[in-house]
């Protein structure tokens, strides 16, 4: 049976902190209500996640075109994530000013 080599399954601690940062980003956007992407820039000979509201790459560049790409989507995922749950807090905080405000 083939066996994936370690560098395809495993994530440089460059590229974990990529993802947890968009995690964190998208969790106060969602708290704040505010929405942010991220695309692909060239960067010192490589390419980069850039934070479009922020002007600046993520954790781990320059990456080679294959990671980039991957890491994009990763990046993007991880921030929706984060961003979904702090809408979810958002709103639980404003029903609970709700229903304080009331009884």
């Amino acid at each position: 049976m083939l066996q994936p080599s370690p560098s395809d399954t495993h994530w440089p601690a460059t590229g974990e902190a990529a993802m947890a940062k968009a995690a964190a980003l998208g969790r106060r956007d969602g708290l704040a209500g505010r929405s942010r992407d991220f695309m692909l820039e060239q960067f010192d000979g490589g390419l980069a996640v850039i934070d479009t509201t922020l002007q600046e790459p993520m954790p781990g560049a320059p990456l080679s075109w294959q990671h980039s790409r991957l890491m994009l989507v990763a990046v993007r995922q991880c921030y929706a994530a984060g961003r979904h749950h702090g809408g979810d807090v958002r709103l639980e905080q404003e029903r609970r000013q709700r229903l304080s405000a009331t009884g």
